[in-house]
C-alpha cells in the first residue's frame, strides 16, 4: 500500500512499466497513450517485472521504504501526478507542428489541476508527466505553445468544402502564392473573400494541428476532435467528416479568446455532460 511522504519533485519522468504499475495500484486501467507493457504475461513474469521496476522507483527516490515498516511510500508530487493521469475524467489529445517541431502529449484534467504527458524525445519508453498549474493556466500555456495569434480579424462567415480538396491544397502549399491557394479554395467554398483570408493563414501558418477531447462516461472515452491552422495574422479551426461515407468541412475563423474559451468549457464541464 502507498501512502504519502514530502517531496520537492518538480519534473517526474517514468518509463513505461514503471508508470503503468504505479497507475495500477492506485485503481486505473485507463491510461491514454499508453499500451499494456505486460500484455502476454504471465502472473509470475509479471512479480519479476515488479521487483526490477520497484527496485528502480526506489533509486529515483519516487517511492521510500519506511525503515520501521518497509512499507512502500509514494511521494505526493508522484501521487498528485500519476493519479490525474491515470483517474481523471477529462482529457485532451493534442498533436501539431511549431516552426518545425513536432509535439504529441494528452493532457489530464481536474478541477484544481492538469498534467502533461508526454513521451520522452530520446527515450521512446518514458513518459515526462508536467503539472501545468490549474486549467486556466494550462489553457494560457498550451495556446501560447501553439503559436495562436492575439490579433483579432473581422468577423467572417465559416467556410464548408470537400475535406478531401481541402487537405490535397494543404499538402500542396509548399511555393505556392496566397491568390493561387485562395482561387482553389474559392472553387470549392463559392466564398472569394473568405477563402483569400482562409489562404493568408495557411501560406503564412506558424503552427497546425490537431486535438481530441475526450470526456470518460464510466465506460468508455467520448470525444469530439477538430483541426486548427495559426498565422501571425489569424487562427481558423477545422470541424470535418470522420465517417469514410461523409466528404466534409468546416473552416471558422477563430481568435486567441474563443479558442481558450472554447478549451475551458470543456475540459471544466462536470463528466457526463458531454452530449449536447
Amino acid at each position: 500500500m502507498l501512502t504519502v511522504h514530502d517531496s520537492k519533485q518538480k519534473v517526474v519522468t517514468l518509463q513505461i512499466k514503471e508508470l503503468f504499475f504505479l497507475a495500477g495500484i492506485l485503481g486505473s486501467d485507463r491510461l491514454l497513450g499508453v499500451e499494456d507493457p505486460f500484455r502476454g504475461y504471465m502472473a509470475e513474469d509479471i512479480a519479476v517485472e515488479w521487483e526490477h521496476v520497484k527496485t528502480s522507483l526506489l533509486e529515483k527516490g519516487y517511492l521510500i521504504q519506511d525503515q520501521d515498516s518497509n512499507e512502500l511510500i509514494m511521494t505526493p508530487t508522484v501521487f498528485s501526478r500519476v493519479a490525474i493521469a491515470g483517474l481523471s475524467d477529462r482529457a485532451c489529445w493534442i498533436r501539431y507542428t511549431s516552426s518545425g517541431t513536432s509535439y504529441e502529449s494528452y493532457i489530464h484534467c481536474t478541477d484544481e489541476r492538469v498534467v502533461e504527458v508526454s513521451r520522452v524525445a530520446d527515450e521512446p519508453d518514458s513518459f515526462r508527466l508536467s503539472d501545468l498549474g490549474n486549467v486556466r493556466e494550462a489553457i494560457d500555456f498550451l495556446i501560447q505553445r501553439m503559436k495562436w495569434s492575439g490579433h483579432s480579424p473581422a468577423e467572417k462567415p465559416a467556410l464548408m468544402c470537400s475535406k478531401k480538396k481541402f487537405y490535397d491544397v494543404m499538402n500542396e502549399l509548399n511555393n505556392k502564392e496566397e491568390s493561387a491557394v485562395a482561387d482553389e479554395l474559392a472553387q470549392e467554398t463559392n466564398d472569394p473573400e473568405g477563402s483569400l483570408a482562409l489562404a493568408r493563414c495557411l501560406v503564412n501558418k506558424e503552427s497546425d494541428g490537431e486535438l481530441r477531447l475526450l470526456v470518460w462516461n464510466g465506460e468508455g472515452w467520448k470525444s469530439q476532435s477538430a483541426a486548427f491552422a495559426a498565422s501571425s495574422v489569424s487562427n481558423w479551426l477545422f470541424r470535418m467528416s470522420t465517417a469514410a461515407s461523409d466528404d466534409w468541412l468546416v473552416a471558422a475563423l477563430t481568435t486567441r479568446e474563443q479558442f481558450h474559451e472554447m478549451l475551458l468549457d470543456w475540459l471544466k464541464q462536470p463528466a457526463g455532460e458531454e452530449e449536447r
